[in-house]
């Protein structure tokens, strides 16, 4: 027996929520500082762990893994999009109504697979759309759970709540798996028997729609999150379109908003439907994109912020100073994808304490990535190229940037209206700038490098010139062949900015490293 929360109501904050019980029994609006304090997620490194043997710390080192979560502004623009969603989806959902028990009987006498087949505007359905890897089930899971209660029951109103019910897309594609998931979601928030009840051996997507309409009306579903999307195959589940509609009817007739969730596989999905619907669409869509390298201000990046926070969590009795290189070489290996960051963090962590050398060093790290990361390395080689051919090769890796315009917009604009040149881009060389600051290139390099581009290759996409300004390159991302490593002693200790940090096989390459840091003097002006 699942023990409910009795609903708690508390006074709205604004005047559009005032009388309403399924709003008002809902925690007060988080401000974005007290959405980063609660969404932070930071693993304890204790000192008597510090000492232990290395194939015992590589276990307390997992925390990195599964406990840390840095919040960004994306996190807090997600918190603010699934709170408006769940308040405004009530607004039309007064249980203390008198027309609330009209609307659940006019539920059961809607036709659901006619009108799904004529799914319009969609004012509360909405994507986050993202490479695997970036975080977004898990930033959608932390921001559900700050929710404290799934369920709340109105004894005034002989009523359950359910704020979010949550469902992961089956990996076989079925619709019918789909639906089946939705009512074991529900069964599992409240204890009901609702799979037994509308679930038969004979039983199709389409017969269930209208069971899940009524079910999602009767316990007053504040969001429903569909995650990893693009596992609904349209060959398999053989009426995807009808399915996908049907939830954006949902919005429509049940006022039930709808988050999807998915990589960028899952945008052909939504051809038929959020796409067309974008224009109305209240709240937007998210792009849940990599890390930036570079910031355009003086501020730290994200990703610096991000990487300077995962770098203390070290099981190291003496902990590697963070460098530049070790910064820059970490980004050049995953690209801003957090997940590929932490992961090889945690890797090279673990394969210096087993090996008994506590220290993290470039050669380390690529060592770990090109031995233990083998299998994402056509992935990050597709991001490093630019080539907008190869990153669509791994759709579920990347966002390429025409279509994080598509689905981006929230104009008026019909989809098959043409599109004011203006609004579509910029200035080439200015979009072909900043995307080259963004890989790392310095502000003036990036603009000299863009303007040659573009006069060399006047026709050429954006893609394209960034290939071909990494084809002029002369130096390209290869690793040297490992050398013995020297037998020594004595175990060192670093300290910041250690000179012993930045020696690396490379030719030229700890010389570099020096220069970058301001630790070699350019005599060249003054012979």
């Amino acid at each position: 027996m699942i023990k409910i929360h009795h609903a708690e109501y508390v006074a709205p904050e604004i005047e559009d929520y005032r009388d309403q019980p399924l709003i008002n029994a809902l925690p007060l609006l988080n401000s974005p500082q007290n959405t980063a304090k609660e969404l932070n997620r930071y693993p304890k490194v204790r000192d008597s762990e510090k000492t232990l043997p290395g194939y015992i710390r590589r276990h307390a080192m997992m925390r990195i893994l599964d406990g840390f979560l840095y919040p960004t502004k994306a996190h807090l623009q997600l918190e603010q999009m699934i709170a408006g969603m769940i308040r405004r989806g009530y607004l039309g959902r007064n249980i203390a109504s008198i027309d609330y028990q009209r609307n659940l009987l006019d539920v059961d006498n809607v036709d659901f697979s006619v009108a799904s087949r004529n799914a319009g505007s969609a004012a509360l359905a909405t994507t986050v759309i993202g490479c695997s890897g970036t975080g977004k089930t898990t930033a959608v899971q932390a921001i559900l759970d700050s929710y404290k209660h799934q369920a709340i029951y109105h004894p005034e109103y002989q009523h359950t709540q359910l704020v979010w019910l949550k469902i992961d897309c089956p990996h076989d594609g079925s619709a019918k798996s789909l639906c089946i998931h939705f009512f074991r979601a529900v069964d599992d928030a409240i204890g009901s028997d609702y799979e037994m009840l509308y679930v038969k051996s004979r039983s199709s997507a389409e017969s269930m729609l209208g069971d899940i309409a009524r079910v999602c009306a009767l316990h007053s579903i504040g969001i429903l999150v569909i995650d990893e999307i693009q596992h609904l195959n349209a060959a398999r589940s053989g009426g995807v379109t009808k399915l996908l509609n049907f939830f954006v009817t949902l919005t429509n007739v049940i006022k039930v908003p709808v988050l999807f969730i998915g990589t960028p596989k899952a945008l052909e999905l939504f051809s038929p439907t959020l796409r067309s619907a974008r224009r109305a669409a209240q709240f937007g869509s998210l792009n849940w994109n990599r890390f930036e390298h570079l910031s355009n201000t003086a501020d730290e990046s994200e990703w610096d912020r991000f990487f300077n926070r995962m770098w203390k969590l070290q099981w190291f009795q003496s902990p590697t100073p963070i460098t530049t290189p070790m910064k820059d070489l970490f980004w050049e290996l995953t690209q801003g994808v957090a997940h590929v960051a932490v992961s090889l963090f945690y890797l090279c962590q673990a394969r210096a304490v087993v090996a008994g050398k506590e220290v993290i060093t470039l050669k380390l790290v690529k060592d770990v990535f090109n031995e233990e990361l083998s299998i994402i390395h056509p992935m990050i080689r597709a991001l490093q190229s630019g080539r907008k051919e190869e990153i669509l090769k791994y759709a579920d890796l990347d966002l390429p940037a025409d279509t994080i315009r598509i689905i981006g917009q929230t104009g008026d604009k019909q989809l098959g209206e043409p599109e004011d040149v203006d609004e579509i881009s910029t200035d080439k060389c200015v979009e072909l700038t900043d995307m080259l600051i963004r890989m790392g290139l310095g502000d003036d390099v990036a603009k000299l490098a863009a303007q040659q581009a573009i006069d060399e290759k006047p026709n050429e996409d954006l893609f394209g010139l960034v290939a071909h300004i990494k084809s002029l390159e002369d130096k390209s991302f290869a690793e040297s062949k490992p050398t013995k490593p020297k037998v020594t002693k004595l175990e060192p200790n670093y300290v910041d900015n250690d000179l012993r940090l930045f020696r690396s096989d490379e030719p030229m390459s700890t010389y570099h490293h020096l220069k970058s840091e301001g630790m070699i003097l350019d005599i060249t002006p003054y012979l």
